[in-house]
Formats: C-alpha cells, sequence, structure tokens
C-alpha cells in the first residue's frame, strides 16, 4: 500500500502556489484558495487511500479556502472530513456555524455543504476522509457535530489518532487484503469516538461494542505469556464484568477461555517449528505460554494438532531442513 505524498519545495517558486492549488483541488476537493503567501508558497500533504477511508497530513502557511455552491455542483465526493489540527489554528465558517479549532480538538466538515477554512499561521492537520454512504451513524446526528470544536480527550480520540498514525508510518508493509480490514475498523473507532457527543443510536453503540472487542482481543495477544491471565483478569482490565465479557465472546461461538488457550497453542505451535529455537526444550515454551504443567501441556497441545510437542517439533524442523 502505497502513500502519495506532494511537497511544493519540488516546484520552482513562482509556480508553488498555482500548482498546489491544482493538486488539491484534484487529489482532495475544489476550493478557491487565496493567500498572501503565494510567492515560494512552502506546503506538503500525503494522501493514502483505504477505500472507503483514507488519510491525509498536509501542512501549508496562511490562507483561506472557500468551497462554494458551484464548486459543490461540480464535484461532490460525498466526504466527512474528521479534520484535526496538529500544529496552528483553523478558523471554520460551516453549517451555519462559525468556530475556531486549536491542537488537542477537532472538527467535522461536511464536504457537500458549502464552507470556509482560513488560518493566519503555518497550520499541519491529519484528515480522516470518511465516505458518507460507509458511516453507519444516522446523518442527523453527525450534522449536529459539524463545525463544532470537540475536544480529542486521552481515551477513544488519543486511541483514534494512534491508529490513523500507525496506519500511515507502516503503510508500506501492508497487503491489500489488509485495507479490507483496516477501513472498517478505523470506521468503527471514528463512530465510537462521535457517539461521546450525542446520543448514540443503534449504530454507534454497535460499534463500541466491536471496538471493546477488539481492545480485549489485543490485551489478551499482548498478555498471553502471564500465568496470571485470567477471564476474570481480563474483564476487569476493561471495566465490565466477567459476564459481559462471556457474552462478548459466546456471540462469537466462544468462550474466552477456550480463546486464552488457542492463542497460547498458537504462539507454542510457532515456537516449536522455528528452528531458531530448537536449543529451547518443549517445557520450557509450554510455560513461557502458561502452560506450567508439562504432561497437561503435552496432552493439550495433541488434542489440538494431533501429534504431542515434541513430535510435532521433530516433524516440522525436519521438514525446513530438507528444503
Amino acid at each position: 500500500m502505497r502513500i502519495d505524498r506532494f511537497s511544493t519545495s519540488s516546484v520552482p517558486q513562482d509556480l508553488r502556489f498555482a500548482v498546489w492549488h491544482e493538486m488539491t483541488a484534484t487529489a482532495m476537493i475544489s476550493t478557491t484558495v487565496t493567500t498572501q503567501n503565494a510567492n515560494g508558497f512552502a506546503a506538503e500533504v500525503e494522501l493514502l487511500d483505504l477505500g472507503a477511508v483514507q488519510l491525509s497530513r498536509i501542512r501549508y502557511p496562511p490562507l483561506r479556502a472557500e468551497r462554494a455552491l458551484r464548486h459543490i455542483r461540480r464535484s461532490d465526493p460525498g466526504w466527512y472530513y474528521l479534520t484535526v489540527p496538529v500544529v496552528g489554528r483553523l478558523a471554520i465558517d460551516h453549517a451555519d456555524r462559525e468556530s475556531a479549532v486549536a491542537m488537542g480538538q477537532f472538527t467535522i466538515i461536511d464536504t457537500s455543504l458549502p464552507g470556509v477554512v482560513a488560518n493566519r499561521e503555518v497550520v499541519e492537520q491529519v484528515i480522516i476522509h470518511l465516505q458518507r454512504s460507509e458511516m453507519p451513524t444516522r446523518q442527523a446526528q453527525l450534522a449536529a457535530l459539524l463545525a463544532r470544536p470537540l475536544p480529542l480527550g486521552g481515551g477513544l480520540g488519543s486511541l483514534m489518532m494512534t491508529m490513523a498514525r500507525q496506519i500511515r508510518d507502516s503503510a508500506d508493509h501492508y497487503a491489500e487484503a489488509d485495507v479490507r480490514r483496516l477501513a472498517p475498523i478505523l470506521i468503527d473507532l471514528v463512530v465510537s469516538v462521535l457517539a461521546q457527543f450525542s446520543h448514540p443510536d443503534r449504530a454507534g453503540r454497535d460499534a463500541l461494542h466491536r471496538l471493546l472487542h477488539l481492545r480485549v482481543l489485543d490485551f489478551i495477544d499482548k498478555h498471553l505469556a502471564d500465568p496470571g491471565l485470567t477471564p476474570a483478569g481480563v474483564a476487569a482490565a476493561h471495566a465490565i464484568s466477567l459476564r459481559q465479557l462471556q457474552t462478548q465472546f459466546r456471540e462469537q461461538g466462544l468462550t474466552i477461555a477456550s480463546w486464552i488457550k488457542e492463542r497460547r497453542l498458537d504462539r507454542c505451535r510457532r515456537e516449536l517449528s522455528d528452528e531458531a529455537l530448537l536449543g529451547r526444550s518443549v517445557a520450557v515454551i509450554g510455560a513461557r505460554w502458561g502452560f506450567a504443567d508439562a504432561t497437561a501441556f503435552s496432552r493439550t497441545f495433541k488434542q489440538a494438532f494431533g501429534l504431542p510437542p515434541g513430535e510435532y517439533r521433530q516433524l516440522y524442523t525436519s521438514r525446513q531442513s530438507l528444503r
């Protein structure tokens, strides 16, 4: 997955603003842009396309960008822009609201409505572009949030920004199949963030439910080596009851105890088939992933994979040696 990057530093100074204006109108949305800094206009943009979601990082000097009805009639891609200033401050006139959005805040812009965005200092912002047709939240709820300065906070908002940054920073490592999974996860996270600022509808509650489940799975994977990892401990770490946690897994046709065991066995299987770890005994590998009793580990592993761990290791490491 490739990030498209553009910087005006690669353009002759007298052409920089005109090229920037044309590029943003083509790659993002059409606007009329004016600036007092046209000579030597220094700006840059990164754009990552995930299909139903796009991520962009954009930096530019003071300007005024207006999206009027004539622009919308000419081209209406149907995006919501979740806009987060990470440097500087934005002045916004949109959806019959005037507001200022600064670092530590975000706002929503509907590209199907006219509006003006301006800045008096250098601004850098991260934008999560969301296809209107993919957003499960009712439009009336989103309309109530347009152009409002909303706090990112340290919870879901921080998680949203961390995930967006990680996707952007690791773009080169993702395959096309990953892209299809990443977009819905990011949409769920955005819907969950927005649900904090309105009465959550069914879509908001469902997104929060799915997000919580993803956080639980991530927590389990990060603590598999902890012999004290238990269903009750997982529930406590997420401030939910054990019954709620069990219901989450029951909806997937699983139990949390069986999921923890499956994930631990998979880690053991990977290490047993790794030639680089031949010096590590079967018992040590089992104990490392929560199976303190070597006999019980051998029996459980055989039930899952058809062979005791020692025989499994011999079979798979010998196959690798023959390659």
